[in-house]
């Protein structure tokens, strides 16, 4: 299968570190390749993209307080899925497949990616990510594995497609079909202008919602009952 370096025993904790960084921080990394894109006929298209993606980052950041009993503090806030595998095929254009890995890594995923019709432009780009300083356990190419045997990876929690309509549904299908937790697909059918991926909701669906719980009452316990309390003795 792809490189096993990407999946070994260190890719857990690198993961975590990487999704905690936060949206504001990956993205500012992320926006350092702007400049040093690849020259392709749509280089212009693709920075105006991928600054628009980035200059999304600040509310995604947002974490709610949620309302709960005495004694717990309880927050809401979004996270990366997870292991994510990102294709481009041989219809589509490398602005959609651009779009979709940006996407992905700045929502905290790690990215598996496969452009096998685009191979060198995405060696390319995977080279100037890994320069900036996206770790190699977040970002891995395969170009050599078929698609069915990356479909197969275990750890998949998200399918990325830049393609058209009749393998939109063909991919569905054979998620579908794959055995344990259910992978979402999220594609962008339109290469040439990228409108999906310039939705106001589109990258929700690289994330997940979480809460975070904290028991206030073991550092100190709710402030306002205490208080209450010394004042009627």
């Amino acid at each position: 299968m792809f490189d096993n370096t990407f999946l070994n025993a260190q890719h857990v904790a690198v993961l975590e570190h990487w999704d905690r960084r936060g949206f504001r921080s990956r993205a500012n990394l992320l926006a350092t390749i702007v400049d040093q894109l690849p020259e392709t006929a749509e280089l212009a298209k693709q920075k105006t993209l991928l600054r628009a993606l980035l200059a999304k980052a600040d509310g995604l950041d947002q974490a709610d307080t949620l309302l709960g009993p005495t004694g717990e503090s309880n927050v809401l806030y979004l996270a990366g899925r997870g292991d994510t595998l990102v294709y481009g095929s041989e219809t589509t254009s490398p602005l959609a497949i651009l779009g979709l890995v940006v996407a992905a890594l700045m929502t905290g995923n790690a990215v598996i990616l496969h452009a096998p019709y685009h191979a060198d432009w995405a060696e390319q780009v995977c080279r100037l990510l890994y320069q900036v300083g996206v770790p190699s356990n977040i970002l891995t190419l395969s170009q050599d594995d078929s698609l069915e045997q990356l479909l197969a990876t275990q750890t998949l929690k998200l399918m990325c497609a830049a393609c058209g309509v009749l393998e939109t549904i063909d991919l569905g299908r054979q998620l579908a079909a794959r055995e344990g937790v259910l992978v979402p697909l999220v594609t962008e059918i339109d290469s040439v202008q990228c409108s999906h991926l310039l939705q106001p909701d589109f990258l929700w669906r690289f994330v997940t919602e979480k809460t975070r719980t904290i028991n206030t009452t073991a550092v100190g316990g709710n402030a306002s009952l205490l208080a209450l309390g010394s004042a009627s003795i």
